[in-house]
């Protein structure tokens, strides 16, 4: 779970989606109800992860990286040089960094 710089909040779920979760603008709190499948999704998510373990070198390998279609490894993300202005923002930063090396070399 993380929050976002606008209050959003960022849930994983246990078959490794990710669900936005955000108030439309405008709109009022239902109350009980919402409160209630707010806290069931956070005892959900709390229950089916697990803490990175301090002493782990690697941490990027307990990283899984998508766009909500495609899962990128880490070699992929090591080699993309090119993305589209529909790709999420960081792809097209990967790509753009990744692009500048191979042109300095």
């Amino acid at each position: 779970m993380a929050a976002t710089a606008t209050g959003e909040l960022l849930v994983a779920g246990s078959e490794g989606e990710l669900v936005l979760l955000s108030v439309p603008t405008g709109s009022a709190p239902t109350g009980a109800t919402s409160r209630d499948v707010a806290r069931a999704a956070a005892v959900e998510f709390s229950e089916t992860t697990t803490e990175i373990p301090d002493d782990d070198a690697e941490l990027e390998t307990h990283l899984v990286v998508t766009d909500g279609t495609r899962t990128w490894e880490a070699d992929d993300l090591a080699t993309v040089t090119a993305a589209d202005a529909t790709d999420p923002t960081w792809l097209r930063i990967q790509a753009a960094l990744n692009k500048a090396r191979a042109e300095s070399e």
